[in-house]
């Protein structure tokens, strides 16, 4: 009988230490907006009210500009951030293009940061006097609903979202901001397309 014990306790020990650690789920409260894919286009801005407080919180535009060096015009898709609002960027000043089910974090990530730039460059065409030269640049071309992070500041709390966003260079030329969400709960990560 003590024997039958002895291997009861033994392979209750052994199943207790080999169960699965569950991994803490952060808190997340979604709100969800759609966006219906809307297409930007130059006569089509996009004005983004993601926490539905009647400001605009991000402005995505296509734009025409002067380069530079003076030499070419530039065509851009600009994503614009309002007031202390973020977007996370690389290194080199371009907008993070994120996978869907990946998390977005409060804290900077390298080679990421929150910046709270107020414009940001999704994509740009560069126009050459010869527009057979003419060429589109930026890590948002070809790419098809990905998700860009962006981080709303309210009183000083941080609350981490996404915008869906694919590009065409098929004429005409547009990005389609397909949907977009937040967490409500400050500091606390979402998942790139959770809803």
């Amino acid at each position: 009988m003590s024997k039958q014990l002895l291997l009861i306790s033994c392979a209750t020990l052994l199943m207790m230490s080999c169960s699965k650690k569950e991994t803490p789920v952060p808190q997340t409260s979604v709100e969800y907006l759609n966006l219906n894919n809307t297409v930007v286009t130059a006569n089509n801005v996009l004005v983004i009210d993601l926490d539905k407080d009647g400001t605009a919180d991000f402005t995505v535009t296509k734009e025409l500009r002067e380069g530079d060096t003076g030499e070419n015009d530039l065509l851009e898709f600009r994503v614009t951030s309002s007031g202390q609002h973020r977007i996370l960027m690389l290194d080199n000043d371009t907008p993070a293009r994120k996978e869907e089910g990946v998390l977005i974090k409060n804290e900077d990530e390298l080679p990421y940061r929150w910046d709270p730039l107020l414009a940001a460059a999704l994509v740009t065409r560069v126009l050459t006097l010869d527009i057979a030269n003419s060429y589109w640049q930026g890590e948002w071309m070809n790419q098809y609903n990905k998700y860009l992070a962006v981080q709303l500041i309210k009183d000083g709390k941080a609350y981490q979202g996404w915008i869906q966003i694919s590009f065409s260079h098929i004429l005409p030329t547009r990005i389609i901001v397909h949907d977009a969400a937040y967490n409500k709960i400050a500091g606390q990560p979402i998942k790139a397309g959770q809803k």
